[in-house]
Parts: structure tokens; sequence; C-alpha cells
């Protein structure tokens, strides 16, 4: 039997304690906060999208950076298999679009409820409100670790303290210092899924577009082309394809972000439709026909954009400025500002750097006994399930596999 610590309440952490105590380990976990899972509880709006559905390929397509690494660790515990452990625990899952997968309950505390009840019938012992100070590492293993209430000696320890997303949550960076210590390296860090700021002033707040063609650009380099959802907001654009988009290319600074609004046409096409549409309503206003194609809020900022005026008719349209329309229509370009802070960020992109880790223990290849899982490490994700997947995956694998550890 091996003394184990946890250090981190999160999906990882609560994951790695239970699959650890699960072969008899004395187990004790360790948590900053006054309640376990508090970032848990506030992913899906509350509801908390636990994972994704889809197949083993599918899955990794959305994962945005060392992919490769995940494979081992998917092949122990899969997507899959969470929704079938959440379920043989008695808490079944509901799918929604795109494979999304939420508790039954409808609600993201259900999830935390069920790991503190699997933890207090394995006899995992709770340090809540008791923060890390320090891992205590001799000879290039683990001994134990330090806290704001004492020491502690352990055979192992699993750091699970997050990235820097949700700093309130009290993920603010720890696992990193303690890593840049040890020698362990770690990549540059970025905030992950978040919304883009532009350097254009335009009243379009709230306006949402669909399956919009999003293009990022440096200079005249493309670093990013997918088809997403947008939500213009006060500050630039965010949505579900722009927070995709983010994690992406934040780290290459980009300048441009360009917007195809309808990216099943060609230009030639778009301008053949609009020249058609305008020669059916000839007498009709050109701001009311542009309004049959994209709502009316942007026909106003387009109008603006290209200063034509509001009362034009199509028929007094000059071919110059359908042209200059028809190529808004398909290039609608704004200059990149900045990406939003860690402070409105979903998920930290860097980390740990996986070539530093087992993957098919989690154990650091520099300090024996000394485990990494979750957000601290260099693994993300696009929105989905798929990040919180990694964190279960990682926790499970950490648990699990104590006994195939170097401590053997």
């Amino acid at each position: 039997m091996l003394k184990v610590c946890v250090i981190g309440g999160g999906p990882s952490g609560l994951m790695a304690a239970y699959t650890a105590s699960l072969v008899g380990h004395q187990v004790e976990l360790f948590e900053k906060n006054k309640q376990l899972g508090k970032k848990l509880q506030l992913t899906g709006h509350g509801r908390c999208n636990v994972t994704n559905s889809c197949s083993k390929d599918e899955f990794f397509k959305h994962i945005v950076h060392n992919e490769k690494f995940l494979y081992s660790p998917f092949s122990q515990f899969s997507n899959l298999d969470m929704i079938q452990f959440l379920k043989s625990n008695g808490l079944p899952t509901i799918e929604e679009d795109h494979g999304r997968m939420f508790p039954g309950s409808n609600s993201s505390q259900d999830v935390v409820l069920l790991f503190v009840e699997l933890l207090r019938k394995n006899n995992v012992i709770l340090h809540m409100d008791e923060a890390c100070t320090d891992l205590m590492v001799e000879d290039d293993k683990v001994v134990g670790i330090k806290t704001d209430k004492g020491s502690y000696s352990f055979d192992v320890v699993i750091v699970a303290t997050g990235g820097k997303s949700f700093a309130s949550t009290g993920s603010n960076g720890d696992g990193y210092k303690w890593a840049n210590t040890l020698d362990i390296k770690v990549s540059d860090l970025y905030p992950g899924l978040v919304s883009l700021r532009t350097k254009e002033i335009f009243d379009l707040a709230g306006l949402s577009l669909q399956n919009v063609g999003i293009q990022v650009k440096k200079d005249k380099k493309v670093l990013y082309k997918q088809l997403g959802d947008i939500l213009f907001t006060h500050e630039g654009v965010s949505g579900p394809g722009i927070l995709a988009m983010s994690s992406y290319v934040i780290h290459k600074e980009p300048d441009k972000i360009i917007f195809d609004l309808i990216p099943d046409k060609s230009m030639d096409e778009v301008d053949a439709f609009l020249l058609e549409r305008m020669n059916r309503s000839s007498n009709k206003q050109l701001n009311h026909i542009l309004e049959m194609m994209i709502p009316k809020r942007l026909v106003q900022y387009i109008m603006d954009r290209l200063n034509i005026d509001d009362s034009l008719k199509a028929n007094e349209t000059t071919k110059v400025q359908r042209r200059s329309i028809s190529e808004l229509l398909k290039c609608l370009d704004f200059e990149v500002s900045s990406f939003a802070g860690f402070d409105q960020a979903m998920i930290t992109v860097g980390g740990i750097k996986t070539n530093q880790i087992q993957p098919q223990t989690m154990e650091s290849k520099k300090i024996k006994g000394l485990k990494f899982v979750g957000e601290v490490l260099d693994l993300d994700a696009q929105t989905g399930g798929y990040n919180l997947q990694i964190a279960w995956t990682t926790g499970y694998v950490a648990g699990s596999t104590l006994n195939l550890s170097s401590l053997k």
C-alpha cells in the first residue's frame, strides 16, 4: 500500500484520487478551496459538459496540441468509458448537439457530489481549505508536500492544480511554478478558448452569425481557416468559431481576421446573385435587398463602411458599388487588437511539456513518484467536452497505474 497525495479537487484530481483508492492505497486529497470541484461546477453554464460521445478518430481531431501523447492514456480510459462510469454509478448522461454529453440531471453539482460519495466510500481523506505551498523532493524522488498548515510525507504526489484560467477558483499556476523549480520543462502559457478584440469599433454587439468562413492571417500568411458560428461583442468577436480558433493562433500574434458571410458561393457567384436580386427589384432601396441576404444591422454596417447612402435604389447603384458590396460579403476584414486574457479564458494553452511525462502512467520522467494530470499539462482541445475528458483520462491513468510506477 502506498501513501498517495492528490493536490487539487478538480476533475482530474477527483478521478485520480478515486482510482488510486480503488486498489487500496491510502489517499489524501488537498484542496485550497472550501469545496471540491469549484471550476467543474461552472462548466457548461452549470450543466457540466462532461465529455463527448464521438468516435476515437473524431475525438482526436478536436485535440489542438499534443494529441499523440493521449493515445496511450485514451486506450486506458476513453470518452465512452467515462459515459459508462457515470451510468454505472447512478448518473446517466444525455446527448445534445455535436455529441456533447451532460449529466441527465443537468446539474454539474451532481457530478461533484458523485465523486464526493465515491471518495467517502473509499476512505479518501479530504484536506479542505488547505493550500499546498511546495513539493518535498529528495534524490530525484518526491517524499511529500508542504501546505499552509504543515508538512506531510507521501510515496506518490499527483499534481492536479489546473492551469491559469478561472483564477478565482484557485487555478493560479502553482503546478508550473513547482515544475520549473524541479527543472521540469514548461511551455509558454496562453489563455485558451477566448474572444478576440478588434481595433475597429462597430455597433454590432449581440449579433450572431452561423456557419461563417473564418480566416486568420499574419501579414499575408493564412494561420487558420475554418467554418464556425460567431458573435459580435462590444470589444470584437466571440462565439464558438472564435473560441475554437483562438487556441490555434493566439501564440502566433495574428494581425487580421476575415469573415466570409456567404461561404457556399464564390465572389463572382455572390456578385451575380446580388445583380439578379437588384434587377428583379430595381426600384427597391439597395439596403432592403441586402437585408434578404444578411441581418439588417450588418447591412447598415456595410453601407456605412462603404459610404453608400441608405436611400440608394438598386437601379441607381453602380457596378463598382455593387462589386464592393460583394467583396465585403466575402471578405469582411478587421484588424486584430488582442485576445482576451486569462481572466476570461476557459482553458490554458501550454503547460508542462508532454515529453517530460510518461504517457502510460502520467509520472514525471525526472522525479520518481511525481505525477501531473489535467490542465497543468500541455494538452488542450476545442469546446464540446473534450477538455474535461482530457482531465478524466489523465486523472484515471495516474491513479490506476501506481503499482506500475518507478517506485515498484
